[in-house]
Formats: C-alpha cells, sequence, structure tokens
C-alpha cells in the first residue's frame, strides 16, 4: 500500500520504519526541518516498564481516591476511569523495549544507555508513597529495595551531601537512553529501505474524496500538495486534534506542556551514574554521554508557572542534587526546550484505525513516547498488513469510550 505518515517524531519515525519493512511505500510528512525537533527532542530517556506501570496504577488509585472524597463528590467531578492502566501499559512497554533492543542490535551501535533508578524524596512524607510504589512494582514482576539515606550516599556518590535526603528507593533493571539520537538513526535505515521523508512541510489537513477509496494529505508544499494515499497514520501530537474535526471525531486528547533542561557536564564525578527522579518534585534528572538533563513533569495549561519561571525548578533541582554537575557561562554548554505532549485520561495511548476509513491514528503517549514507540509501531504496522499483534490490543483502541476530557 502507499501510505502517509504524519509526524516525524519517535512514534512517526518508528511507525514508518515497520510500515516500509513491511514493504509498503511510505512518505513521511514533517513541518519541522527534521525529524525529533518537538516531544521527542529532549525527553527523560527512561525505559522501565515496570515503573512507569506502577506510576501509572499510583496515579490511577489516587484519582479514585480524590472522586471518593466529600468535595468531590460536590463539586460532581467526572468519574475516573474505571479501569488500572498499569496492566495494559506493562504488556505495551515490555513489547516496545523487546522490539527497541531487537532494532537496536541489528542496526545500530549503542545511544548513550544508562542503568538504574533511583527515586529520592526530601520530606518523610515520601516513605509511604514509595513503599505504596514497591509493592505495586513488585506486583509487576520488579526488583525494587528502599534505602536510608546513608546508604543512598554511598550507591549514588554525587548526591549533595548538604541537601536534605530522606530516603530512597533504588530499582536496578531500569534502562535511560538517547532518545533523539535513536531516532535520527532510525531515519537513517528508514530511508534505506525506500520511505520518503518530506521535511518543512505542514499538513493543512487529510481529505477524503466522496465515493472514492484513499485519502488526500493537504500540505504546504506546491508539489506534495494534494497526494493520493491509500492510508494515513496519524503521529501527529497536538495537531490530531485539528486533523480530525472536520470528521466530527472528538478524541479523549488532552494537551500538556514539559520543559527540560540539559547541559554539558563540568565534571564527571558530579553528575549522576543512574537515572535520579524526585519523588516529591515529579523531576527526572539523568545522564546522557556527556550530558545531563532534567526533565519535568508535563503540566495542564492552567498549571504553567510563567514562561520566565518555568524553568527555575529544574535549575533548582540540578543545583540542589547535583551542584557541581551542569557546565555554566559557556555559550551553547545549556539548551533549555518546552514541548506539548498529548495525553489521554487513561493514560494510555490511542492506536489502530479510527471510524474515517484509511485514517490511522498513533497518539496520545504523554511522557512516555520514547517508551513505547516501537512497540506501538509494531502493533500498526501488524493491523494494516493483517497479521495478528502479539500483545492485547483492547485497552488502546482509538475508538475505545472513554470520558471527554475535562
Amino acid at each position: 500500500m502507499k501510505l502517509a505518515v504524519l509526524g516525524a517524531g519517535v512514534v512517526g519515525v518508528t511507525t514508518a520504519f515497520e510500515l516500509a519493512q513491511d514493504g509498503h511505500s511510505v512518505t513521511v510528512f514533517e513541518r519541522r526541518q527534521t525529524a525529533a525537533e518537538e516531544a521527542s527532542f529532549s525527553p527523560g530517556g527512561l525505559l522501565a516498564p515496570e515503573w512507569t506501570a506502577a506510576c501509572a496504577a499510583l496515579a490511577w488509585e489516587q484519582a479514585n481516591e480524590r472522586q471518593h472524597s466529600w468535595w468531590s463528590k460536590l463539586l460532581g467531578k467526572r468519574s475516573p476511569i474505571a479501569h488500572n492502566p498499569g496492566p495494559a501499559l506493562l504488556a505495551m512497554a515490555c513489547h516496545s523495549l523487546e522490539r527497541l533492543s531487537q532494532l537496536s542490535e541489528r542496526l545500530m551501535p549503542s545511544f548513550g544507555e544508562q542503568q538504574g533508578l533511583m527515586t529520592v524524596w526530601k520530606d518523610p512524607s515520601g516513605h509511604p508513597v514509595a513503599a505504596r510504589l514497591q509493592n505495586l512494582l513488585a506486583d509487576f514482576g520488579s526488583k525494587s529495595h528502599l534505602t536510608d539515606a546513608e546508604q543512598a550516599r554511598h550507591l549514588e556518590a554525587a548526591l549533595n551531601p548538604d541537601t536534605t535526603l530522606a530516603g530512597s528507593l533504588v530499582v536496578p533493571e531500569t534502562w535511560s537512553a538517547n532518545c533523539r539520537q535513536f531516532v535520527l538513526q532510525l531515519k537513517s535505515h528508514a530511508q534505506q529501505a525506500g520511505c520518503r521523508f518530506r521535511f518543512a512541510t505542514e499538513v493543512l489537513g487529510v481529505q477524503q474524496t466522496p465515493g472514492q477509496r484513499g485519502v488526500r494529505v493537504l500540505c504546504s508544499q506546491q508539489e506534495a500538495h494534494s497526494e493520493l494515499f491509500d492510508g494515513v497514520v496519524l503521529c501527529t501530537g497536538q495537531a490530531t486534534l485539528g486533523l480530525l474535526k472536520p470528521y466530527g471525531l472528538a478524541l479523549s486528547l488532552e494537551t500538556r506542556v514539559a520543559h527540560a533542561v540539559s547541559g554539558l557536564i563540568r565534571e564527571p564525578l558530579d553528575a549522576p551514574s543512574a537515572t535520579v527522579h524526585d519523588l516529591q518534585q515529579g523531576i527526572t534528572i539523568a545522564r546522557t554521554g556527556q550530558w545531563v538533563r532534567a526533565v519535568g513533569p508535563a503540566l495542564q495549561a492552567s498549571r504553567l508557572p510563567r514562561a520566565e519561571a518555568a524553568f527555575k525548578p529544574l535549575y533548582d533541582s540540578l543545583s540542589n542534587w547535583f551542584p557541581g554537575a551542569l557546565r555554566t557561562g559557556v555559550s551553547g554548554a545549556v539548551q533549555e526546550w518546552s514541548g506539548t505532549v498529548t495525553t489521554t485520561p487513561d493514560a494510555l495511548p490511542l492506536l489502530g484505525p479510527t471510524s474515517v476509513p484509511d485514517i490511522w491514528i498513533n497518539a496520545g503517549h504523554g511522557m512516555h513516547g520514547w517508551l513505547l514507540a516501537c512497540g506501538c509501531a509494531k502493533v500498526l504496522a501488524d493491523q494494516l498488513s493483517g497479521r495478528p499483534p502479539e500483545i492485547d490490543i483492547t485497552p488502546f483502541l482509538a475508538q475505545r469510550s472513554l470520558p471527554a476530557v475535562a
């Protein structure tokens, strides 16, 4: 089939690669000048299926607790998601990590892997939250152990001795890697497989012709304007809603904004040896080669600070935990990034055919696009090629019942 993939982030590039491997003629449309320029440019890098599933399960439990409080009932808040998303998220993440390992072993050299995750907290109120996470990790088959401050500092010697540390939760069997480096390498392999990339091309719409199969991609480049495809896959994040609006599809997608600070390491012994996550701030600090990166949580628009204050918590976190790691005062040594991500109410991406013929979707991954991309791409390619997917995709179906985003 002749297929179009809209978006060249990690989700779009992995999808295009898998479709090209199946023999389809694939064209990728991307508004930026190259791949991985938006949400895939500077993610935290963590590849930890059990940890991600445990965090999603904990968030689901907390949402249910809030829903049953008297004030929530009084305000008439919408009901939380009925099913715990943790097990489905774990299945897809494990499937994705297996496919990522296959691709990296077969196609490319190392792309900045780093092992281990340490979650830290300053206040004793973090103890019960960490204990619950440890129980959830055990339920999902992952080993972890709680430590006191002294043990944590022994394991992660670069932690600031002057910063209060109440305890840590160590998850050793996790990985962190450079998402953007992987995407750029995989793009080259996709091109070698015959995939075409149209960069600096704004997609204006996807259009069906009455009585005719196929979809036209309406875009800004005159020579590619209104090109007809057998099918279109939307890997477009925030733009997905606008592209599907003419068809009356109101998907449960919410746009959030995340921020990151990346900088050259000044002194290697002062930088983290593993990925460190601040449990109470929701900030993750990771080392990638000669760089150290702090990534904050994706925030709703109503909770966003002013632009000039958005990066302050990230600099504060780096200064608090690893004060000697970041090289400052040198031009180009520090990069600030902000970008949008889309998520769903149940934290599971929308995957598969939409109710509009020949239009497919692979979107709504939230902050987990790097972790889930390879698995979601493989599942979508299986569906388009008529193969049964290797995991249960029911929880991810694009047409599943979801409450509207508030």
